[in-house]
């Protein structure tokens, strides 16, 4: 159980360096699993109002990695 909320709650750090964590498979290689990415939500601040969009978004993400997703729930609000 413990496990399990470590694992959907990432990203973890511990003495302020990223901790990657993955659950091995019964037949998974330990030396083959590339610990190299994980998922960050960013907060872009400051974008002038009309201007954010889901394009915006997708741009900014690609730029700074992989987009992956978009949550505009706050558009139009004060956040």
């Amino acid at each position: 159980m413990d496990m399990e909320r470590v694992l959907k709650g990432s990203p973890w750090t511990f003495n302020n360096h990223l901790l990657l964590l993955h659950k091995l498979q019964s037949t998974e290689d330990p030396l083959l699993v590339p610990l190299i990415y994980t998922p960050f939500w960013v907060q872009i601040h400051d974008i002038p109002a009309g201007f954010f969009s889901e394009r915006l978004a997708t741009q900014l993400g690609n730029f700074i990695g992989t987009f992956m997703e978009y949550d505009g729930s706050n558009l139009g609000k004060e956040n």
